[in-house]
């Protein structure tokens, strides 16, 4: 009988260690539950990229749009990002 009891605890040993190994493997493990966490959270960073990429491609195809068809647009930003005046406009400086 004792010899089957030392078996039995050596046997129980070898397999709470191989047990352990595997839920480390598991948790830690290259493709490990941590791992995948890191990679979902970094696919929901990109997708919240993407998502605001593609909103500002949508602005600047309105832009674009606009600036083909609209010379009111045009008129606009020569005058304030430009600083441009139109014909026959008078400027006038004032100093601070």
């Amino acid at each position: 009988m004792r010899f089957f009891g030392r078996l039995e605890k050596k046997y129980l040993a070898f397999l709470s260690l191989l047990i352990f190994g595997v839920l480390l493997f598991t948790v830690f493990g290259s493709r490990g539950l941590v791992q995948i966490f890191q990679m979902r959270e970094e696919k929901d960073r990109i997708l919240m990229g993407n998502a605001r990429l593609e909103e500002e491609n949508k602005r600047l195809s309105e832009q674009i749009h606009r600036l083909r068809t609209d010379k009111d647009e045009i008129e606009r930003i020569a005058r304030e990002e430009m600083m441009l005046v139109g014909k026959g406009e008078i400027v006038y400086q004032f100093e601070k």
